[in-house]
């Protein structure tokens, strides 16, 4: 009788054994515990929200006036009606620096901005297309919050810069010291957005729907644009923006900061909708006759997330290092250009 016998050996890979990318950041997944690392860097990313409380003014229906006029005057002495309405973002920030009076941080400028004034238009068949106001809303107050798992505190806004969606917010921590132990700087180093490729993996962090999460996905798109903004397939949810994304390019043995998430990825869509001004309101049932109007609707498209480079962010941190030593003389810029 013919005995075969089989031998199977085995081999325990670690993270020495591999080796490093550099300078790009790695493609595979991490083959050890890496929690320890991920709680580290969320302990940096906080989550804020802003509301804004506007006065909304109609005008008559005869009057016909453009947004550049309507600038210049009362919208409340020439206002037919007037309603009020709140908006709201919610997102998220890191924080750069803290100090005994107040802490730092960095978010996306459209989740602290709100304009002014926001204007919606006249339509019909012969009303040029955004051209003739039909309410002027003005913002008569905004409040800001930061939130820690314990408590919260009031923010203001340093500086804006709305093309790379990006703004510094700051916290007095003198008169809100609960939330001081909660505003840890974040000492990941700033790597280089730029030498992610297409497969790279990366890990978003942030606060989506209120929620502190940590989400991971890959690079689907590199260097979208001269910024070097990139484009993921990390699970984008609203109170996202502003989170922190990380890579690795020694095998998970270290991160480093890689991008800012900042977007999804919308589909708008258009739906038939009756003109509200020729309902009743009185009325629960009532046979409609008047024009038929188009309106617009944005819907996300979930697993597609924007993100900032780090590029982008070092020429914003850089434009202000003047009002960040200001505020804080002993400030180093550890992430922008000295």
């Amino acid at each position: 009788m013919l005995l075969s016998t089989g031998c199977v050996s085995t081999y325990e890979v670690t993270l020495d054994d591999i080796p490093e990318t550099d300078p790009f950041y790695t493609s595979g997944y991490p083959i050890a515990d890496i929690s320890d690392q991920i709680e580290k860097i969320q302990q940096s990313v906080i989550r804020i929200t802003s509301t804004a409380r506007y006065r909304v003014y109609l005008l008559d229906s005869d009057v016909n006036m453009t947004a550049a006029e309507a600038d210049t005057i009362n919208a409340a002495e020439i206002a037919v009606d007037r309603t009020s309405v709140e908006e709201s973002t919610a997102g998220s920030a890191i924080v750069i620096r803290k100090s005994t009076d107040r802490a730092v941080l960095l978010t996306c400028a459209h989740t602290v901005d709100f304009p002014e004034r926001v204007y919606s238009y006249k339509t019909g068949d012969d009303i040029p297309e955004n051209t003739y106001v039909r309410t002027i809303a003005v913002k008569q107050s905004q409040s800001n919050v930061a939130l820690s798992n314990r408590t919260l505190a009031p923010y203001s806004l340093l500086e804006e810069d709305k093309v790379k969606d990006l703004a510094l917010i700051t916290i007095n921590i003198r008169d809100y010291e609960d939330i001081a132990e909660d505003l840890i700087p974040l000492e990941t180093p700033m790597g280089y957005s730029e030498n992610l490729r297409s497969g790279s993996v990366i890990y978003v962090m942030g606060y989506p729907k209120g929620f502190e999460t940590v989400t991971r996905g890959i690079v689907t798109q590199a260097n979208r644009n001269t910024g070097g903004d990139f484009l993921t397939d990390a699970l984008y949810n609203r109170g996202i923006s502003g989170g922190i994304i990380v890579a690795s390019k020694d095998n998970f043995k270290t991160f480093d900061w890689v991008g800012m998430s900042n977007a999804g990825i919308a589909t708008r869509e258009y739906f038939l909708v009756p003109d509200e001004q020729q309902l009743d309101p009185d009325l629960s049932y009532q046979f409609y006759e008047g024009n038929i109007m188009a309106e617009e609707m944005a819907s996300l498209d979930y697993g597609l997330t924007q993100a900032i480079s780090t590029g982008s962010i070092r020429e914003f941190l850089s434009e202000n290092r003047r009002l960040l030593r200001e505020l804080d003389k002993s400030y180093r810029m550890i992430y922008g250009t000295n």
